[in-house]
């Protein structure tokens, strides 16, 4: 005779059960069940049937823009065409399911401890609480932890689900609610490679995203265990994009793509990295800014950062840590101020420039806020990329040229060249003032097919040259010093 009452996952109906709805209400009401609704919205067959040969995913929703997993975030990524969204789900003390990736409340909310050490009813003063993203999101603007719950409710009709329990322990009352909803047939189980749930999934129908942590985790072995344990049919394999000295090499992807699993990569911020990862037979991405990596948001010809946010395809180096964060220290301004490193920014969300070629226009203020400690250090206003990899001095990875001002007043240009790490002037350099703190500064540069120029526009000074061995569509701004602080603000192009 079976135990009674029946266990949290003897209770959970499996997802061929759920969708034939099999022996009605009566038999759902011996497991202890509430009677899930019949299954709707989009399958994970109709968007496996119609996605394409590589594809994206939203990752926490779109995190380099959105506070990650609001419902904000989601629904962003949806309204830019997403039809696939990754969820983490953790659970309070008292059973309540939110959605957020760690299991602590530190990271992201203006809450503090382990979630499920905590009831719930902390979450009437909860706050989803990520400065780097702008003031947009701060103060009563900052969004509510999003219950998983109401995201259900709200978006799980509109695309396929990717659903993982953060905190194995609420993993069944989780699935619960996924069938509770009628989101069997568009909800896939996403767990970490040596799970257990993996076969628990299968089991009860439902297709498996299988993900390694860290490149750490990618060997020989472990592969060859996982591929054992996965259906080629429906599941995945998930491979971080980096390593500890970027990204991954031709031979770790192949360990992976050659075992006739689909073999997706996260977090992807770059275009460039998804050139670089479907062009080794990768075929889905995790998509940590949704509307710039699938094209959706269209370039802008100036910064919106009188908005207070980041637009989609704005990047610091590394987009979702903040010690590599933006500060905003007055409206309409953004401010490179990390510490302890170059800072510079990739201006993705107006790249490619229509006409990379020329003739263009770029104009942007600068303003000194703490002056770097070296006076050869400078703001650089880098060009001319033919993508939107990351970029800062002395690099040697991109091909290209710097327009920079000295913080002794001196105006330069410069070549940059991939394999080399020194750049080259180029151009007659032109001494000027130093810049004087709190000042704001204004400067143009111009390109056309032949020519470039780079002028102070407060004082008159220019350089001219020609030179027009590259022609890429991408910009980056930056502060070259591991210290100081430089605010910028109305970067035009035109």
């Amino acid at each position: 005779m079976s135990a009674w009452p029946p266990s949290d996952e003897s209770r959970l109906l499996t997802r061929r059960q759920a969708l034939t709805l099999a022996g009605g209400a009566a038999t759902l009401s011996l497991l202890g069940c509430s009677q899930p609704k019949a299954p709707t919205g989009l399958t994970f067959g109709q968007w496996q049937a119609n996605r394409g040969r590589t594809y994206l995913i939203a990752h926490r929703g779109s995190g380099d823009v959105l506070p990650e997993h609001s419902l904000e975030a989601y629904e962003a990524a949806l309204d830019w065409g997403a039809k696939a969204l990754e969820i983490s789900v953790v659970g309070t003390s008292d059973g309540v399911l939110i959605c957020q990736h760690d299991l602590t409340f530190d990271r992201t909310t203006n809450l503090k401890g382990r979630v499920a050490e905590q009831p719930s009813s902390v979450l009437l003063e909860g706050r989803i609480d990520i400065p780097r993203l702008g003031p947009r999101w701060q103060g009563e603007r900052r969004p509510r932890i999003a219950k998983l719950d109401e995201v259900l409710g709200r978006i799980g009709k509109r695309a396929v689900l990717f659903i993982e329990a953060k905190d194995d322990a609420v993993y069944p009352s989780m699935m619960r609610l996924v069938e509770e909803h009628g989101l069997m047939a568009s909800t896939a189980v996403k767990v970490h490679y040596p799970s257990r749930r993996i076969e628990m999934a299968h089991e009860a129908g439902y297709p498996v995203f299988a993900y390694f942590g860290s490149a750490d985790e990618l060997t020989a072995a472990n592969v060859d265990a996982l591929v054992a344990r996965l259906k080629p049919s429906t599941d995945v394999i998930v491979i971080p994009s980096s390593d500890d000295s970027g990204p991954l090499s031709d031979a770790t992807i192949k360990r992976v793509t050659k075992a006739g699993i689909p073999v997706w990569v996260f977090p992807v911020h770059r275009r460039w990295e998804l050139d670089y990862y479907f062009q080794r037979g990768v075929v889905g991405a995790m998509a940590s800014s949704y509307g710039y990596l699938s094209r959706a948001v269209q370039p802008m010809r100036q910064t919106d950062w009188a908005s207070g946010g980041l637009s989609p395809g704005e990047m610091t180096r590394i987009p979702d840590m903040d010690s590599f964060g933006l500060s905003w220290p007055d409206p309409g301004v953004i401010a490179l101020s990390s510490q302890g490193r170059q800072a510079f920014l990739t201006l993705g969300q107006l790249c490619p420039l229509e006409h990379p070629a020329g003739p263009y226009r770029v104009q942007l203020k600068i303003r000194v806020d703490t002056p770097p400690g070296d006076e050869a250090s400078n703001f650089s206003l880098a060009f001319a990329h033919d993508d939107d990899r990351y970029y800062e001095h002395r690099q040697g990875t991109l091909n290209g040229y710097h327009a920079i001002m000295r913080m002794d007043g001196k105006l330069e240009f410069r070549i940059h060249r991939a394999g080399e790490e020194s750049g080259e002037e180029i151009g007659k350099s032109q001494p000027g003032p130093a810049p004087k703190k709190g000042s704001w500064i204004p400067l143009q540069l111009d390109v056309d097919t032949t020519s470039m120029s780079w002028q102070r526009l407060d004082t008159g000074q220019l350089i001219q040259t020609e030179h027009s061995q590259f022609r890429g569509g991408y910009l980056h701004i930056g502060r070259s010093a591991d210290d100081g602080v430089i605010s910028v603000k109305d970067v035009v192009v035109s």
